[in-house]
């Protein structure tokens, strides 16, 4: 078991750049249409929204390890349903494009919060994830 630590800065970033991140996906899909309202949207709102209350959640674990997954989960799966939306001419290319880019540097700190973790077990090699 990981020993009991405080978030640290990195942990901080990875909520503040998702927080920013939320409101602009909740923004975004404020403007797509109606009739994909109940499958399209609310699914990206719920996953950007289930991202942020796992990150929060991990912040104030002994062993975040299995928040941190479920976050990567979802924002795999919201990569695939921005791909869909893009590919399906909802958002522009600028739009997609900064999607990626916030997706990307939060995969980022994600997987170095569990690489961190896995450094903090006794014995663990960090390179493993």
């Amino acid at each position: 078991m990981a020993p009991s630590r405080p978030a640290g800065p990195n942990d901080l970033l990875l909520f503040e750049k998702w927080m920013d991140t939320t409101k602009w996906l909740l923004g975004l899909t404020e403007r797509l249409p109606k009739r994909l309202r109940h499958s399209l949207t609310d699914r990206i709102d719920l996953l950007a929204v289930g991202i942020l209350e796992d990150v929060t959640g991990a912040a104030y674990r002994k062993d975040p390890r299995d928040t941190l997954v479920a976050a990567n989960d979802k924002l795999n799966r919201l990569r695939v349903i921005l791909r869909l939306a893009s590919e399906m001419k909802l958002l522009s290319h600028d739009q997609y494009r900064e999607a990626a880019e916030r997706l990307a540097e939060a995969g980022r700190l994600l997987g170095g919060w569990l690489r961190k973790g896995r450094a903090n077990e006794v014995g663990a090699d960090p390179t493993d994830v």
